[in-house]
């Protein structure tokens, strides 16, 4: 449990930026934080029901914990009815199979859905269409036109909806983007990836997941779209191979490599693979007209050893848990900052500015595979159903 001042802490970095910002969900998010160490308590705590209790779910099931003064687990929901009840158990909730129920409860404000990806859409369509806030796990879908179904519906309905990608609030690539918005290294020309995962997610996961290009790149993708201002590429290039052959079981890769071209010029490359021996390896770098930025990985500590055999220096975080714990309950409070600004503010206009990227995120996760498929660079502009005709022909061939 965090305490109100490691509350009003954690968020600290987060907002020291001002400027287009004024009236965000991070500033509402502040400003929460604040109130909180001040007054050790908040006029509502919103009810929460978390949707899928595996591993995504336990790390938001962590951050509603750490926020008690804000939220409140009121349904446990998973198709495991033994974990449902045991969560709910440990946290004086409801357990739940389905949804349905938490939907029909007035005293649920949100739902939290981390649930398997190919659950993902109906869940969301049917908490926006209950009037539900919802924060949701990527994807939305892995279908484009799903995706855009659901940022139609949460317009329509005026309701507050995040897809999260928790890059986005972490503190390191947070410092990185403010630089780069303050022109520090001028007009960008190149954005490099680096996103090795560590360990190898279990088969089951990777099964559901979508696969590499949906599940694991597109994190990059969203990156890019948020380093570059909200372009997207013109063209994409992606080779790739698979050394594990229990992932190639399922037709997927472990290790690929993307190159994507923009209209502006900027160039983007990315990386990725299933696995990195030394630990967790996420990093970026930006260059421009005017030098260059870089985030490194984080590190299990900042002490270097040195000695006559040389410097021996800390090995890095071991998985995305450690690296993002901080990032996963940034997120909550965000998520809880935008419905607490209510459906009029600010916060939540510029919110449902930002959801618009989502379809263009997938579009391009999809690019990427078609072009992996069909061993050719694929431009953004193409026909997908030309180009899913295409593979079949091509496959078909073989």
């Amino acid at each position: 449990k965090l305490s109100n001042f490691c509350l009003c802490h954690s968020l600290e970095p987060l907002f020291s930026r001002r400027s287009a910002m004024a009236e965000s969900k991070e500033v509402v998010a502040q400003q929460l934080a604040k109130e909180i160490s001040l007054t050790g308590k908040h006029a509502k705590k919103y009810g929460v029901a978390l949707v899928g209790l595996g591993r995504s779910g336990n790390f938001h099931l962590t951050s509603i914990k750490a926020l008690p003064e804000l939220t409140k687990l009121l349904y446990a929901i998973d198709i495991d009815e033994n974990v449902a009840k045991r969560v709910a158990a440990e946290n004086g909730a409801k357990w739940a199979t389905s949804l349905e129920p938490a939907l029909k409860d007035p005293e649920v404000d949100m739902v939290i859905i981390a649930s398997t990806t190919d659950t993902h859409f109906p869940f969301i369509m049917a908490s926006l269409t209950a009037d539900k806030a919802v924060f949701a796990e990527k994807p939305i879908s892995h279908e484009v036109h799903e995706v855009q179904q659901a940022v139609d519906l949460a317009l329509e309905k005026n309701v507050p909806f995040v897809c999260g990608y928790q890059r986005r609030c972490d503190y390191n690539f947070r410092a990185l983007k403010k630089q780069l918005d303050a022109g520090a290294i001028g007009d960008v020309k190149v954005v490099k990836s680096c996103s090795r995962d560590n360990p190898v997610p279990p088969l089951p996961y990777l099964a559901t997941s979508g696969g590499i290009f949906q599940d694991m790149l597109i994190h990059d993708f969203d990156m890019q779209e948020w380093l570059t201002g909200g372009q997207m590429p013109e063209s994409i290039t992606s080779v790739g191979h698979c050394y594990d052959p229990e992932i190639a079981k399922l037709k997927d890769l472990d290790t690929v490599a993307v190159l994507a071209k923009y209209e502006s010029g900027i160039v983007t490359m990315t990386d990725t693979c299933r696995d990195a021996a030394y630990g967790y390896d996420q990093r970026i770098e930006v260059f421009g007209s005017k030098g260059m930025l870089t985030a490194k990985n984080e590190m299990t500590s900042h002490v270097e050893l040195a000695t006559v055999d040389g410097h021996l220096m800390p090995p890095a975080q071991w998985s995305f848990p450690e690296r993002y714990k901080h990032a996963y309950t940034v997120e909550l409070s965000e998520f809880v900052a935008l419905v607490e600004s209510g459906r009029d503010s600010e916060a939540h206009k510029l919110e449902q500015k930002a959801m618009m990227r989502h379809p263009r995120v997938v579009k391009t996760a999809a690019a990427a595979e078609y072009s992996w498929r069909l061993g050719r660079q694929v431009k953004l502009s193409e026909d997908f159903e030309a180009l899913e005709k295409e593979l079949k022909e091509k496959e078909s061939a073989k």
